[in-house]
């Protein structure tokens, strides 16, 4: 059983990292330091993540969901107007 718990904890874990990332990427890409389609490529991997973790479990699939939410508002944000 302690097999399995730590199995969970590193995938809980690893898709944790992998929403963070997309994040970072995210902002990056809005303060154009990366480039977009290099974000948006990370940001459908994230949402598959998030497809594979709530599959297994809902506490596992929320966190890559969170930052898939929370990495496509900052993509899709749309720029200040300068004057």
């Amino acid at each position: 059983m302690e097999d399995l718990a730590a199995l969970v904890a590193t995938i809980l874990v690893l898709l944790g990292g992998v929403a963070l990332i997309n994040i970072l990427l995210a902002a990056l890409s809005r303060r154009k330091k990366l480039k977009p389609w290099i974000a948006m490529v990370f940001n459908a991997l994230t949402g598959f993540a998030a497809i594979f973790g709530i599959s297994i479990s809902w506490a596992l699939g929320i966190v890559p969901l969170m930052g898939l939410i929370v990495g496509s508002i900052i993509l899709t944000w749309p720029n200040r107007k300068r004057r």
